[in-house]
């Protein structure tokens, strides 16, 4: 059984995004008139969403020591495919249907979003907070 790929349905998704600026160009899922404009609009919330998230990486792997970064390179890489693969898990039973982009997108998003906060969590710590990572 081959897991399906996050990055392979960004590729499949069809986005037809007018390049307007800022706000203009942000699509509410409520709005949404059909499954596609809804797939693509999830698509766009979970991009900025995992933007947002590596930029709290990128800012947490400039602060630990250096015998740190590469226990936090190695635990991103394995959360990463924990993700994928849950996110594979908890939507098979909408896999081949129109649906299943909207609703893989949206998992990957709560995942993402909570592992932020995981993330902003040890960026955050208090000097002597033992359950800080290699800091």
């Amino acid at each position: 059984m081959e897991i399906f790929s996050p990055m392979k349905l960004l590729i499949l998704l069809p986005v037809a995004f007018v390049a307007l600026g800022g706000e203009a160009q942000a699509l509410e899922c409520t709005d949404a008139a059909d499954q596609t404009a809804m797939n693509q609009c999830a698509s766009k919330q979970y991009k900025a969403t995992d933007a947002a998230m590596a930029k709290v990486y990128k800012d947490l792997m400039a602060k630990v020591s250096d015998e740190g970064k590469p226990l936090l390179r190695d635990a991103e890489r394995a959360w990463i495919a924990y993700r994928d693969k849950e996110c594979a898990f908890e939507t098979a039973v909408t896999v081949g249907g129109s649906i299943n982009p909207f609703v893989l997108l949206q998992c990957l998003k709560t995942k993402t979003e909570v592992h932020m906060a995981e993330l902003k969590a040890q960026l955050n710590c208090e000097e002597g907070d033992v359950s800080c990572g290699a800091q």
